[in-house]
């Protein structure tokens, strides 16, 4: 991805990224209201699944932003050249 005007490839990226950390968010802290309220230790159980889903989805975050990275930069062969 570039900086500047963006494609619709480029949109629908983003869109996907921000979908995917709020599903990690909202899973963690379901799974974690449902572990409190079946062993009965409401809220920690809660606090500690929205910190795991809120972790989980900062990495998934970073993951993709360092393949995008890759992606825009220039290869060997064109430093080589000089031409971008």
């Amino acid at each position: 991805m570039r900086f500047g005007p963006f494609t619709p490839q480029d949109q629908l990226t983003v869109t996907s990224l921000g979908l995917e950390f709020a599903v990690a968010v909202a899973l963690g802290t379901g799974c974690g209201f449902w572990a409190d309220r079946r062993f009965e230790t409401l809220p920690w159980l809660t606090v500690l699944g929205m910190f795991a889903g809120f972790a989980l989805g900062m990495y998934i975050l970073i993951k993709e932003a360092r393949k995008m990275a890759r992606q825009a930069a220039p290869s060997k062969d064109e430093k080589k050249d000089g031409s971008l």
